[in-house]
């Protein structure tokens, strides 16, 4: 049967109203890993977001399984299997002062659409399933079995994967519409490392940072010291572009605040970082207890001025994807255990192993001891394979411009199988808000990205 890019239209405009619903359903929760539950391993929030999309695919006629709440699967067809990898859980919003919308509610604002998920990955996924529908209400059968494949834990562990790699088959190949137009088949590699130490400092207290992918946007101290003598420090820090602070009396001295701005933790550039900025100041407190000053003097040194990792001997880059990036997303201190959380982006060319080796030991040189270490290899998929040039016909066909191939600092489901790689959901020209307050896009992209997905499918398995 053949379906035109019209005949699609024509019908994804028909589900529209639909469509929008079941996004603004699909955005009210809020879906951040939480507290383990029977049948729900990230959360209640997520298994909820979860049990929405497969009722939606069971409505629809879908065939759905809930794999004890780590995986859903809505499938279509038989056959060869090809994937289409998704995920409802979220990051936090961040910092709840940026938001002019409150972020688990889809709101209409200034001409866009904005809440938390609408961008990554919850309007992706649902543009996919009503591209999926619309194909089946126009009476298409496909000529091999379409899997989309719907995590619960892709933005802190990746724990949904790992249930599906040891219960499920992998598709022979797949898409995530997790990333970037027009194919996205270069990620970098990823080290998520967790530092700790014990210092002399038992009174003070840090807390800073929303999340360890995100450029932390809040920072807190409360410290043994005098008001005045904050605020010297304060006056003495020339804070740069995006960073402020401020000082209030406490019960145990002063509470000390830096205020940044979030950012993906893949650009690191893009926002400035509280952690930071409340490191800059208590070392500038000359009445503080100076092992504390020192220890964050110390770690200052480690981060660098730059967050490219050249301070820690680790900066590289290549043509392929791009420079090394650095982030300390979370950092705390309680009762003298002193923690900090990294981020670091690597280049798809670089030994991701020898750069957390290399991490390690700078840390360990300040006495830091590594407590955890996650690394998620790099995602390289040769341009010219015959699933990327399928893809890329579809996008100039439906978005009526060039394709292009990119790299993201990112780490997406592409990842996750062989033969796999993102396929949109943001375009060249559009802003990236992922990760960022006022996550957005236009009903416009919603729709097109309805007829791509559609499109897609069509041409994968007709």
């Amino acid at each position: 049967m053949e379906i035109t890019l019209q005949d699609l239209r024509v019908q994804a405009e028909a589900l529209e109203p639909r469509l929008m619903r079941s996004i603004a359903e699909q955005i009210s929760f809020p879906s951040i890993e939480g507290p383990a539950e029977p049948g729900a391993p990230f959360g209640r929030p997520v298994a909820q977001a979860l049990d929405h999309i497969l009722n939606l695919g069971r409505e629809m006629g879908f065939h759905t399984q809930n794999h004890d709440g780590y995986v859903g699967l809505i499938e279509w067809g038989e056959g060869e299997l090809l994937g289409i990898l998704s995920h409802v859980d979220v990051v936090p919003p961040g910092d709840a002062e940026a938001w002019t919308s409150a972020p688990f509610t889809l709101t209409e604002r200034d001409g866009f659409l904005q809440g938390r998920g609408i961008a990554d990955d919850k309007g992706p996924l649902l543009s996919c399933l009503y591209g999926m529908y619309a194909l089946k209400e126009l009476g298409f059968v496909p000529g091999k079995r379409i899997r989309l494949i719907i995590g619960t834990n892709e933005e802190t562990g990746w724990g949904c994967i790992k249930y599906y790699k040891e219960h499920l088959d992998a598709p022979a190949y797949s898409f995530s519409p997790d990333g970037m137009y027009t194919v996205v088949n270069r990620e970098k590699g990823i080290l998520s490392a967790d530092f700790s130490k014990t210092i002399c400092e038992k009174t003070a207290v840090i807390q800073a940072g929303e999340a360890g992918n995100l450029v932390p946007a809040n920072a807190s101290a409360w410290l043994p010291i005098a008001l005045e003598e904050a605020e010297q420090a304060i006056a003495a820090y020339p804070a740069p572009e995006g960073i402020s602070l401020t000082a209030e009396s406490s019960e145990a001295g002063v509470r000390l605040r830096c205020k940044g701005r979030n950012a993906p933790s893949h650009s690191p550039a893009k926002g400035a970082s509280a952690i930071v900025g409340l490191l800059q100041v208590i070392s500038r407190c000359e009445r503080l207890d100076g092992a504390l000053r020192t220890e964050c003097r110390e770690l200052l040194e480690l981060l660098g001025p730059q967050p490219d990792g050249a301070a820690m001997g680790i900066c590289c880059a290549d043509d392929v994807s791009g420079p090394l990036t650095i982030n300390a997303g979370l950092l705390s201190l309680h009762d003298g255990n002193l923690r900090v959380k990294m981020d670091i982006r690597a280049p798809v060319t670089c030994s991701l192993d020898e750069i957390a080796a290399k991490a390690a030991t700078q840390f360990a040189a300040k006495g830091y001891a590594e407590e955890g270490r996650r690394l998620k290899y790099p995602l390289y998929v040769p341009a010219d394979t015959p699933f990327i040039q399928t893809l890329c016909r579809v996008y100039e066909k439906v978005a009526g411009e060039p394709a292009v191939l990119s790299a993201i600092g990112g780490g997406t489901y592409a990842r996750a199988f062989p033969n796999c790689v993102c396929f949109g959901a943001v375009y060249p020209t559009e802003e990236l808000t992922v990760h960022s307050p006022n996550e957005r896009t236009t009903k416009k992209n919603i729709m097109q990205n309805t007829l791509m997905y559609g499109m897609a499918l069509y041409e994968l398995t007709k």
